[in-house]
This record gives structure tokens, C-alpha cells and sequence, in this order.
């Protein structure tokens, strides 16, 4: 993938601001998600980083408006379990992506320290999409783009369409549309490189 398309510090900080926003809502979610945008806001340099930013700031215009004891109910209504009981939404990758092999992403996610409550599962969701926000900057693009194929690119659609589909608050609502829109961002950003490289190769000079 070529991500001269993107800021990368940009797209690191909208999977960050994504994977936050998928925990449980405590009071200081709101100044977190203020700081991310900003810094979001002075990364911008074409119009795929401004279409991340302009998502951004539609889902948090919406959590502004909502109480967060309506936050609490609805994450929990929506995602946790209770008792024996599975939560409407699983938040586990592992249910999204039953034919995967996650041992060794549960393995990496140990080893970097993403996922650090023991109570939730190392494929807990937010911790893949906090992990992806830690090696954009940095990480080489083939291996990134394997990872975005391997854990993203087909599981968090799903994911969000039924977010979006069993939510009542249209904080969540929006949450699963701009998700929804970055993986399909990205996976149009990976279709246009594959079509100019088709291009470089049938249209390219003959030799003789």
C-alpha cells in the first residue's frame, strides 16, 4: 500500500481514536478524544487525511451530546457479558474471524504490551486496533498491509454493521459508520495501488 496517501501519524491516531472508543466510557474519554482530533487536525495534507478528520469530529460532536450514564448503559447493553450469557456484540476478533489463526497476533499483543487487562481476552478488539495504530508509523508498508488483510479488512465491517444496526445512541451509530469508513478508506487506497501497477505493466514500454 502506499501510504504517501495518508499522514501516517494521522491514520495512526484515527485507529487509536477507534480502538479508545470501543472501552467502557469514563469521564476523560472526552478530553482524550478532543486531544486526538487535534492532533489529528494538524497532520492533515490531502483529502484522505481530512476525510479522517471530518468523520472524527462527526462521531465526537455526537458523544458531546450524549450523558455519559446513557454511554455506560448502552456499552453495556450492547457488550459485556452477563453471567453465561454472551453480550449482544462480541468484541473478540476471534468471533469475527472464526477461520483465522490469532496465536500469533494474541502472542505479539503480549510481547508490545497492548493487551494488558487480564480480564479481557488478547483478541479483544481494541487491542488489535490499538496495536495497528502503534505500527503505522513506523512499520514496513508490506507487513502492514498483511496485517490489515489478515485482521481488518473483512471482520470489522462486520462488526460495525452490527453496531450500527443494534445501537439506540447515535454516538455508536456514527462510531460503526466512520470505523466502517476507514477500513473501506484503506482497502480503496490498496485497490488504487493495484490498478496502477496493473497499469505499469500492460501499458509500460516494450522491450524489444
Amino acid at each position: 500500500m502506499n501510504f504517501s496517501k495518508f499522514n501516517r501519524q494521522a491514520l495512526s491516531d484515527a485507529f487509536s481514536f477507534y480502538a479508545r472508543a470501543l472501552n467502557y466510557p469514563y469521564d476523560e474519554q472526552r478530553h482524550e478524544f478532543q486531544n486526538i482530533f487535534r492532533t489529528i487536525e494538524k497532520n492533515i495534507e490531502n483529502e484522505y487525511d481530512n476525510t479522517l478528520a471530518t468523520r472524527i469530529l462527526d462521531i465526537l460532536n455526537t458523544y458531546q451530546g450524549e450523558e455519559m450514564k446513557e454511554l455506560q448503559t448502552e456499552y453495556t447493553r450492547l457488550f459485556t457479558p452477563r453471567g453465561e450469557t454472551k453480550p449482544s456484540i462480541s468484541l473478540r476478533l476471534g468471533d469475527w474471524l472464526p477461520d483465522g489463526d490469532l496465536a500469533a497476533l494474541e502472542e505479539r499483543l503480549y510481547d508490545v504490551g497492548v493487551s494488558v487487562y487480564s480480564s479481557e481476552y488478547p483478541d479483544f478488539i481494541s487491542h488489535v486496533l490499538e496495536y495497528f495504530a502503534s505500527i503505522l508509523p513506523y512499520e514496513d508498508e508490506t507487513w502492514i498491509e498483511d496485517f490489515f488483510r489478515k485482521y481488518l479488512e473483512k471482520p470489522i465491517p462486520l462488526l460495525t454493521q452490527k453496531i450500527y444496526k443494534e445501537s439506540n445512541l447515535n454516538f455508536y451509530k456514527e462510531y460503526a459508520k466512520g470505523l466502517h469508513d476507514l477500513i473501506q478508506l484503506i482497502g480503496e487506497a490498496l485497490e488504487s495501488d493495484e490498478d496502477s501497477l496493473d497499469n505499469e505493466i500492460f501499458n509500460g514500454p516494450l522491450s524489444d
